[in-house]
């Protein structure tokens, strides 16, 4: 599975806003003339006149991605929204789904598409260690008749020779059988941790696993007046020009709290009684 990071910079297609994702949004492009392709798609996104975004689109020959998985896109946003998705994840639901376009021009291969995608999203699912009731047709949270072909049954017998409750159903189960042959580690459950910066308790938090404490980056770093930087390249973070060992959960990056607060300068104490992170400024001694 190949993904191009082809990340847009239209700021009004990319508010910029961190999200933790809830769920994994699957959508169509509704365009099938020749070249709309995920380049395209990617490029209609990038147009400083357009307000819709997405986090990847898919065609038969790559998969691009558009925005980070953490940050906010516009792919589900409407004026009301279905009971269910209120009740499992937000009254907007653009604050924690990831979007997937899936691409159907006319000179495209449909099924090469369709298999990229059940591979972007068991990756997906794998990762955040989601099972398939985590995935949700942009019809299940506004209505809209998107995926068309997931939802109306005249588009599902054009392009899959099913109903579309069956092409759904079948969607879902293809995505399933991709988690069976490489199933995720069972999660061991880990242990939150408080971090104090110079003895002011943080709002964030985070984790203990095989005994080492875990700290949010970008929320650690910003509280000290430095800037995470990421590279598209490596696939990593910097904080003042040091790689991290990061570790994604839910779109947020986390480091070990010793090796973060050695990228800034900062000692670090634990404090086992109360669970607590406890980092301050280092002191130069003469």
């Amino acid at each position: 599975m190949q993904i191009i990071d082809m990340l847009i910079t239209n700021k009004t297609a990319r508010p910029g806003t961190r999200i933790t994702p809830k769920g994994l949004v699957i959508h169509w492009t509704a365009n099938e003339g020749k070249g709309a392709n995920a380049a395209a798609n990617r490029n209609y996104f990038n147009n400083p006149t357009t307000e819709a975004s997405a986090h990847y689109c898919v065609d038969d020959k790559q998969i691009v991605r558009c925005l980070p998985e953490n940050e906010m896109g516009y792919h589900v946003g409407a004026q009301s929204y279905k009971p269910e998705a209120l009740q499992r994840l937000s009254t907007y639901p653009n604050n924690c789904t990831i979007g997937i376009e899936m691409c159907v021009n006319s000179d495209g291969d449909f099924k090469k598409m369709y298999q990229n995608t059940l591979e972007l999203v068991a990756d997906i699912l794998k990762r955040y260690g989601w099972g398939v009731d985590h995935l949700w047709r942009h019809f299940d949270i506004t209505g809209k008749n998107c995926p068309a072909y997931f939802v109306a049954d005249d588009f599902a017998r054009k392009y899959t020779d099913l109903t579309a409750a069956q092409a759904w159903e079948k969607f879902k189960d293809d995505v399933q059988r991709l988690l069976l042959v490489n199933p995720q580690p069972e999660n061991k459950p880990v242990e939150k941790v408080s971090v104090e910066i110079n003895n002011v308790h943080l709002s964030v938090t985070g984790y203990l696993k095989d005994s080492v404490s875990h700290l949010p980056i970008r929320a650690i770093a910003e509280a000290v007046g430095v800037t995470p930087e990421w590279c598209p390249t490596t696939k990593q973070v910097k904080v003042a020009g040091h790689d991290l060992t990061e570790t994604i959960d839910y779109g947020v990056s986390y480091a070990p709290a010793r090796e973060l607060a050695a990228a800034l300068g900062l000692q670090v104490e634990w404090d086992q009684a109360n669970k607590t992170v406890k980092l301050s400024k280092g002191c130069v001694c003469k």
